[in-house]
């Protein structure tokens, strides 16, 4: 019998699977994180190869069965680095199996079109539209990280609503209830407690990217400032499909665009207010995946196997993981 195996790898957390024919999910492991450009090659390596023997060691005839691993890995939009982690992933699963790697953003892509063709719209603590057409053509819209980019973000809405309580505060800009909100999340007193506490951490984007939810609850009570810094993101959110459609599709062809990530997890928010802006796009339709991303990367496994699965196995593979 043969089996599949998936990974889904990013800067914080990866996950890999075994599957079987069926879709049905036989083995899985957690680790930390398998970007290549946050940690050493002897890092990753080792990583990797602790998870799949762990796999090995829940389903070792199944492992040894594998015919096809697809793996979606962050910060591997390049060739060189494509190339070299399937060289590391080649030496760690059984030898002979057909090893392809992606960034993670074609295996979130599969997570909502089944393999299809499609965009994606990423936006966790950072963002990236993303598609692949009916051609196999691929192209990107942002991405390029929270210095230049990262519209829509978590960390850029996160980063709006500390810029609108800092100017609330200086008497130059809108009246906005979170100036309070954030004072008391972070548990200090005066804003420049605040700006000491985020410009020491080690990590500042990790301190700004959770105040996106305090935007939302903002938005919630009817705040004006939240809603300002909201509709800004569905513009931001709108331009970057629209410019991609127009990059990769024929007007008309209908596409699937699905959204991915943190800022999407209140579907009465952004995803319907997103859905809304795109109204006079007929033909893309809006999709919040009910599928784990790692899924994506089983679906990739198979069509790497030149095998298009049944719905059975889709909700197989949503039901398992």
């Amino acid at each position: 019998m043969e089996y599949v195996a998936g990974i889904d790898g990013g800067g914080t957390k990866t996950k890999a699977v075994i599957a079987d024919m069926d879709g049905i999910i036989i083995a899985e492991t957690t680790a930390g994180p398998t970007n290549p450009n946050v940690m050493s090659r002897e890092n990753l390596i080792r990583t990797l190869d602790m998870m799949f023997k762990d796999m090995k060691e829940q389903v070792p005839d199944a492992y040894d069965n594998i015919s096809g691993l697809f793996a979606g890995i962050s910060g591997v939009g390049n060739a060189a680095a494509k190339t070299d982690l399937e060289g590391i992933l080649e030496q760690i699963v059984p030898k002979g199996v057909p090893v392809c790697v992606e960034a993670d953003t074609v295996n979130a892509l599969y997570s909502g079109t089944y393999g299809g063709p499609g965009i994606v719209q990423i936006s966790g603590t950072g963002s990236i539209t993303y598609g692949i057409n009916h051609q196999l053509e691929r192209d990107r819209v942002g991405g390029w990280g929270y210095l230049f980019g990262d519209e829509g973000s978590g960390y850029d809405i996160g980063r709006q609503g500390i810029m609108a309580a800092l100017k609330a505060s200086d008497g130059r800009g809108k009246n906005t209830n979170l100036l309070e909100m954030i004072c008391t999340c972070f548990s200090v007193t005066h804003p420049y407690d605040l700006i000491q506490r985020i410009y020491a951490s080690p990590t500042p984007k990790s301190e700004i990217s959770p105040v996106s939810k305090l935007v939302f609850e903002a938005y919630k009570h009817n705040d004006l400032v939240a809603r300002e810094i909201i509709a800004n993101t569905i513009s931001d959110l709108s331009l970057s499909i629209r410019t991609l459609y127009g990059k990769l599709f024929q007007p008309n062809e209908e596409v699937k665009v699905v959204l991915c990530g943190g800022v999407f997890s209140d579907e009465e928010v952004l995803p319907r207010l997103l859905e809304n802006d795109l109204r006079d796009f007929k033909n893309v339709k809006i999709t919040t995946p009910v599928m784990a991303p790692v899924g994506g990367s089983i679906i990739g496994a198979y069509l790497l196997r030149n095998i298009k699965p049944a719905s059975s196995v889709y909700q197989n593979i949503i039901s398992t993981l």
